[in-house]
């Protein structure tokens, strides 16, 4: 789902990708601690220094080129803050987060791109190039569609119908139509 409840980009052409398997927020200690603070000097202290680390990270990664940055979902905590976010939309990066872990291998090499872990491994190298990324709103929502991908052998196909009974016989129906096309393939005198 792309995100642009700061005011950032929905379209974008020419669009460099990105894969990011970090989060973009301020980091957090490995243990439960607390911090207490006494006054606000000490306030304005902390909420500084976290806009400047985000604030590096998000430079970092537009020094990339990078324009559409797709973000891997966090199980420990939020992915992206809402400053994070903020400062993506002033830097006209296109964000879509929440992506599964379970999708980052096959969209790594569906756009032709590589994972990043962290801020420091993410180069202009990593990135995956298509011709236009766009958020397109359907019936059920909005869905980000990702068109002109150079050297790429992969098609989605979006299945709607007026209920569960349709989509499941639309599904079949696609299957077997697939495994036609898989058996022309592999034994070509059928």
């Amino acid at each position: 789902k792309a995100s642009h409840s700061a005011g950032g980009p929905t379209r974008i052409a020419g669009a460099k990708i990105g894969l990011a398997q970090f989060c973009l927020s301020a980091p957090k200690t490995d243990m439960d601690n607390s911090v207490v603070i006494h006054d606000y000097h000490q306030m304005d202290k902390l909420m500084d220094e976290e806009r400047k680390y985000i604030l590096g990270m998000i430079k970092t990664i537009r020094q990339t080129g990078c324009n559409v940055l797709l973000i891997q979902k966090s199980i420990l905590r939020d992915a992206v803050s809402d400053l994070s976010l903020s400062y993506l939309a002033k830097a006209g990066i296109m964000v879509v987060r929440d992506v599964e872990r379970t999708e980052i291998e096959f969209i790594a090499k569906t756009l032709g791109c590589k994972p990043a872990a962290t801020v420091d491994s993410f180069t202009a190298e990593k990135l995956g190039h298509a011709d236009l990324v766009e958020e397109v709103s359907t019936s059920e929502g909005k869905i980000v569609k990702i068109t002109g991908v150079p050297d790429s052998r992969t098609v989605s196909v979006l299945i709607r119908g007026s209920n569960k009974l349709v989509l499941d016989e639309a599904d079949r129906s696609l299957h077997d139509a697939f495994c036609v096309v898989r058996s022309l393939v592999k034994r070509q005198f059928l």
